[in-house]
């Protein structure tokens, strides 16, 4: 199915559309949009880096945690292991950004 971006908003549209179903902004020409794309974007992708980050985030702080426990192997693994996937999460999200 084709699809257009809103130039208002960036929502996805129907080529069908007369206006944007987020924003009401209308569609310059019926099936002609305003802004044309080559590929749909989905933010879904990005939301996944993000909640790599928040993970990679999470795990670091479980790590500290473990540290104040005495419990340095545990402390280690799960900084490293958190380090790693906020890094992943931020090369991610660079490398699938549509900008």
């Amino acid at each position: 199915m084709s699809r257009i971006i809103c130039s208002e908003c960036r929502a996805a549209l129907s080529v069908h559309a007369e206006a944007c179903h987020e924003c009401g902004y209308p569609v310059m020409a019926r099936g002609q949009p305003a802004l044309p794309t080559d590929k749909e974007t989905d933010p879904a992708p990005l939301k996944e880096y993000k909640l790599m980050q928040l993970a990679g985030i999470g795990l670091s702080c479980a790590g500290f945690v473990a540290v104040l426990a005495d419990s340095l192997v545990i402390a280690g693994v799960s900084v490293a292991i958190g380090v790693g996937t906020y890094m992943t999460g931020l090369l991610g999200a660079w490398w699938n950004s549509a900008e």
